[in-house]
This record gives C-alpha cells, sequence and structure tokens, in this order.
C-alpha cells in the first residue's frame, strides 16, 4: 500500500472577505462558511460570528492594518480565494462638489486598497487561486453626481482586468462582479428615509428589466462561482449581476 494513498486529502484553503461585516460582504462570507470553507472576514466593524470563521478588525486602506491582515491569515496557511468587497459610499458629489477628502477616501478604499492587499499576501497565493473583486455598475456607466464612487469602482473594472494579466503566470486568476441595485442595508434605508418611500423603491426596481432589487445572496452566488474550479477558464471578466440594467442604454444612465 503506498503511504501517500492513506493520507487525508487537503481540505480548502482559506477565503478572505474584506467589508463582511454586512450587505454584500456578509452574504459571501456566509456563504462560503456554509459549504464547509474556512474565512476570515475583514472589515472596520466586527462582521457576525460564524462557524469557521475568523473575524478581524482592520482598515485596508493602510500600511498597518494590510500587515495585521497578513499576521492573520498567515496562520491558516494557504489563501485560496481573496474577494475585494469592501468600499466607501460616503463621498456623493459632482465635480464641482465633492471634497478632496472624500475623493482621496474613496480611492484609497475602493481602489488602491485591492492592488496594495494583494500585493501583500501575494505570497500566499498561488496555483489555482482566485481573486474576485465586487465593483459596480457605476464601474460601467456613471451616475450624475457621484463622481468619486464612479472613478474609484471604474478604475477597479480596469485594475480587474490589468491583474488578471500579471498574475496568470501564476496561476492565480482574476474577475469581478458588477451589481446593480442590491437590497443592502444602505440601500434599504435610502429608500426608508425618502420622501415616499414606496415610489423609490419602484424607481429602484425600475432600473432593472427584472424589476426587482438584487439580493447579496445572489451576488455572494456568482462570486462563489468565480473563485471556485468551475470557472477555472475564467480571467480578465467583468461579470454584471444586476437584473439586466445595463442590457439597456435606456437604464444604463439613470442614478442607482
Amino acid at each position: 500500500m503506498n503511504p501517500a494513498s492513506s493520507l487525508p486529502e487537503p481540505g480548502p484553503g482559506l477565503v478572505l472577505v474584506t467589508g463582511a461585516a454586512r450587505g454584500i460582504g456578509r452574504a459571501i462570507a456566509e456563504l462560503y462558511a456554509e459549504r464547509g470553507h474556512p474565512v476570515l472576514s475583514v472589515d472596520l466593524d466586527l462582521p457576525p460570528l460564524l462557524r469557521g470563521q475568523t473575524r478581524l478588525k482592520a482598515d485596508i486602506a493602510s500600511a498597518a492594518g494590510r500587515a495585521r491582515i497578513l499576521r492573520s491569515a498567515q496562520k491558516h496557511g494557504r489563501l485560496d480565494v481573496l474577494i475585494h468587497n469592501a468600499a466607501y459610499q460616503s463621498a456623493h458629489g459632482s465635480v464641482q462638489e465633492v471634497s478632496e477628502r472624500g475623493w482621496t477616501r474613496t480611492l484609497s478604499v475602493n481602489l488602491s486598497a485591492p492592488l496594495l492587499l494583494t500585493r501583500t499576501l501575494l505570497g500566499l497565493l498561488g496555483e489555482g487561486s482566485a481573486i474576485v473583486n465586487v465593483a459596480s455598475v457605476q464601474g460601467l456607466f456613471a451616475e450624475q453626481g457621484n463622481v468619486a464612487y464612479n472613478a474609484s469602482k471604474g478604475g477597479l473594472v480596469n485594475l480587474t482586468r490589468a491583474m488578471s494579466l500579471d498574475l496568470a503566470p501564476l496561476g492565480i486568476r482574476v474577475n469581478a462582479v458588477a451589481p446593480g441595485a442590491i437590497s443592502t442595508e444602505g440601500v434599504l434605508q435610502a429608500i426608508a428615509t425618502s420622501d415616499d418611500s414606496a415610489q423609490t423603491r419602484r424607481d429602484y426596481e425600475d432600473l432593472h428589466a427584472l424589476r426587482r432589487l438584487g439580493t447579496p445572496r445572489e451576488v455572494a452566488q456568482v462570486v462563489y462561482f468565480l473563485g471556485g474550479p468551475e470557472a477555472s477558464f475564467m480571467t480578465g471578466a467583468i461579470v454584471p449581476v444586476d437584473g439586466g440594467m445595463t442590457a439597456s442604454f435606456m437604464m444604463a444612465g439613470r442614478p442607482v
């Protein structure tokens, strides 16, 4: 008998999710945890505790935060899937209105951090690993009055393509999802606090060909696919998860 044949198959490697305290990030972490993957959930707020999950409070936009993430990830060994989901969305405003501070923070979290955190963790990634960036339909089309977020997500879309080319020789795939209007806490709060919540909800729903909001779980399912072996011949792809929003030019330019 070959002694090697009696050894157990290696279990799944670590899945690291940023922005995992709520919304899409939380749904992604929950899905991976449900399916038996060890998950490192990173956020400025502590995510809810899941079985098989390690929670870490860290700022991905700071060098100290990224070093802390690396130390925690190293305890798990191999990193199979790195999911850049964390986003800063509070710097609304047009070209004339957005503050320099808001612009800088938005680009730092949404665009620079995915690049710099990937470089920090590159030694844990290897042949067969995957990176999934959570972009937005606002990275494909612009929303008036939201210049910083538009620019950051547009940059993330093309960063995904550039990363896929640079990391392909290492056997690392890089893809992105571009969600439409999703029923996250932020979207639901915006609806609830509007002057006419019923009409505002209809307006959000009508952005999509399917005439409804997406759910965080629906985005998580696509992220899970892109991070897994079923998507082994996909890299550099931007996958809209938008209920048909970007299928029509009549909807594409409307606010999200």
